[in-house]
């Protein structure tokens, strides 16, 4: 059964944001700031990972500090001044949150931030409970035009979960069947908590999102933008990651892996067809 999206016939209210999803949104913005500046600058950090992780970890530091920290200081000010299209971004922001902080709180080797860590990856969690909480999901839907690409988005979005789950669930089975497994660059340690996260979290929430969209669930609109924002932001990441790697001298690391520049384009052309058609 697909729904019928109808015209919202009032704004959808900034009064709706709610206030502790704004407050906790700004714990992790501080958290953040914290954590990734002391990734960079405190020399040694990460001594107790291996150099494939640590670079990871400082590329991921910096995207966080570069790009999601001021995105998610102006997308929650915006959100709360009415912007819809903020409201999504933000979202997809902060499950960028739950998801790249899970890796230093669980992956990486104990070190000196590990509280804040902990703090940055506790509050992008409940925050993004309490940001869909107070969503109302059939008024943002009904605000994409007729010419929304959600076809095309939902395919990207299924595309991309379809792969990751192959990929990770035959790498699985390998490792299984024969007690080995070669990840190039990659350490099998680390990609253990890739394999975790991917197919327990990010999954399952594109191929959901995907097909909702794909079958117009107001859901479908919300869940696929913030999808779009969240992954165009963990590949700018990865591929921050792959500089911090490459300087290392991590045997196979690329500067520039072009299957990942082509998934982060993707990214970002979807989610931008799909912010556009807000209105």
């Amino acid at each position: 059964m697909t729904t019928t999206l109808v015209r919202p016939t009032t704004a959808v209210r900034p009064t709706s944001t709610a206030r502790t999803a704004t407050v906790l949104t700004f714990v992790v913005v501080a958290a953040a700031t914290i954590a990734s500046i002391g990734g960079l600058a405190v020399h040694g950090l990460y001594t107790d990972d291996t150099t494939w992780a640590t670079g990871a970890l400082r590329g991921g530091d910096l995207a966080t500090l570069v790009l999601v920290v001021p995105g998610l200081i102006a997308a929650t000010l915006l959100a709360r001044r009415g912007s819809v299209r903020a409201r999504l971004v933000w979202g997809g922001l902060l499950g960028y949150g739950v998801y790249n902080f899970a890796f230093y709180v669980f992956g990486a080797a104990f070190n000196d931030l590990f509280l804040v860590h902990v703090v940055a990856f506790s509050a992008s969690i409940f925050a993004l409970i309490a940001w869909a909480a107070e969503l109302d999901a059939p008024a943002i839907a009904a605000r994409f035009g007729p010419r929304t690409p959600r076809r095309s988005v939902a395919v990207l979005l299924v595309g991309v979960a379809a792969v990751f789950a192959t990929l990770w669930t035959t790498f699985s089975l390998i490792y299984a069947v024969t007690g080995r497994l070669s990840l190039g660059a990659a350490t099998l340690a680390g990609m253990h908590l890739v394999f975790a996260l991917d197919l327990s979290l990010m999954v399952p929430s594109m191929a959901i999102g995907g097909v909702w969209l794909w079958r117009r669930r107001p859901w479908g609109y919300v869940l696929a933008t913030a999808l779009c924002v969240f992954g165009a932001a963990y590949q700018a990441n990865l591929v921050a990651a792959g500089v911090f790697q490459s300087n290392a001298d991590v045997a196979g690391a690329k500067v520039v892996d072009p299957m990942g520049a082509a998934v982060l384009l993707a990214f970002i052309v979807a989610g931008t067809a799909m912010l556009r058609r807000v209105r």
